[in-house]
């Protein structure tokens, strides 16, 4: 297990306790260490919400209704390149060797535009250690008019160039089998962009096409869903894509741990017997919504050591051939607002990180883990402070 003490950690609006976060017994030097991996069998990945830049302190609103999820880097604004650098050395040291970033496009039929890009392209690119972990985007194309395509000629000649220059080609962007995963996470409303099933499974085909004279060996092309309708798998199938993949879990009506636990493993269960298409594994934290809407839950450290030992056993049973046998995604790094988040913070420290090196990694149990004060760094929220300083206030507790 992890090093830890007990220090206190500032956040503008309140003083925050950590009683969990770890120690250092190092002397404060004037870099972060350089990582050191904690091996596993398989590749771990973690999906990774890029909202929290320095001019959007209104993102953290929810958070100081519930301080107990405070990063451990504070109320931070995510351009930073520090930042990027502390959370690949947490990540990798604790087995989690990429991540999977939300990538937001802004306007459609021109050059490409980006929303919330800066957590890639000013803090991940330039990062001290951005050859130590693999990453990848999903396309959140949600807001229709805005983060879709045109038409495939928009697809063809300004998206998909885009990624393969900016992304694919980048030696840390993740390709299995010489191949780059694309991640999109509403692939059904490319029916309406691109006008029909048939016309978005043949621009998937073209897509593949471009790649492979790209220099790679096609293109992974991963969905979506966290439901159980055949119809809707169907429908995947038929736009050509390789596999399903599920971003986060609904559990309904508020469970406990034990049944939010059961639930996912139902679901991976029932979607894997159903056999219309192939998954990529997903477990989940936990849920609260932006504003405590819906259903609300959170599965502790120890807990969710549980439900990472049944899914990485229910891994083992999927076909050697499939991508579902070579990795696996955890939900989320950093969806601190939503309610699901692995990333250390106030209330559990380390702990849902350590849980994921136990479970997955054959480096020793024993580590330090540090924190950006151990090595006399930080803190990150300087451009949260100075919007307080200016009269923001985020919203009252309900």
């Amino acid at each position: 297990m992890s090093i830890y003490r007990r220090f206190r950690f500032a956040v503008v609006v309140v003083c925050l306790s950590f009683a969990v976060l770890s120690a250092a017994a190092e002397s404060p030097q004037p870099a972060i260490p350089e990582p050191q991996p904690a091996p596993t069998e398989i590749l771990i990945g973690a999906h990774h919400c890029p909202l929290w830049e320095a001019d959007k302190p209104q993102m953290w609103n929810q958070v100081v209704k519930h301080p107990e999820r405070t990063p451990a880097l504070g109320f931070y604004s995510q351009e930073n390149p520090e930042v990027a650098d502390w959370e690949t050395k947490w990540a990798v040291e604790h087995g989690i060797s990429y991540f999977v970033y939300c990538w937001y496009r802004d306007g459609q039929g021109g050059p490409v535009k980006m929303r919330f890009g800066s957590a890639i392209h000013d803090a991940l690119f330039k990062s001290r250690f951005v050859s130590k972990m693999k990453f990848t985007i999903m396309w959140e194309n949600q807001s229709r008019g805005r983060a879709g395509v045109a038409d495939e000629a928009d697809l063809m000649n300004n998206l998909l160039p885009f990624w393969i220059d900016n992304y694919f080609r980048h030696p840390s962007y993740l390709k299995i089998d010489n191949r780059p995963l694309l991640f999109i996470y509403r692939p059904e409303f490319l029916v309406q962009d691109l006008g029909s099933v048939a016309n978005v499974r043949a621009a998937f085909d073209k897509m593949r096409q471009a790649c492979r004279g790209a220099g790679f060996d096609g293109l992974y092309l991963l969905g979506e869903y966290r439901g159980l309708d055949r119809n809707h798998l169907q429908l995947m199938k038929n736009l050509g894509l390789d596999y399903t993949f599920a971003y986060c879990w609904h559990v309904q009506n508020n469970p406990d741990p034990a049944r939010a636990i059961a639930t996912q493993l139902d679901n991976l269960r029932r979607t894997q017997d159903m056999g219309v298409l192939p998954q990529v594994v997903t477990v989940s934290q936990g849920w609260s919504g932006w504003h405590d809407e819906g259903s609300i839950w959170k599965i502790p450290p120890a807990e969710y050591k549980g439900l990472l030992q049944k899914a990485k056993a229910f891994v083992r049973t999927l076909p050697a051939g499939q991508l579902g046998s070579k990795t696996l995604l955890l939900d989320n790094w950093n969806e601190w607002s939503e309610g699901h988040y692995l990333a250390p913070h106030k209330e559990f420290g380390f702990g849902y990180l350590d849980a994921v090196r136990d479970v997955f990694s054959t480096a020793p149990k024993d580590h330090l883990d540090l924190l950006p004060q151990d090595v006399g760094l930080g803190p990150y929220d300087a451009a949260y402070r100075r919007h307080i300083a200016e009269g923001f206030r985020p919203e009252p507790a309900k």
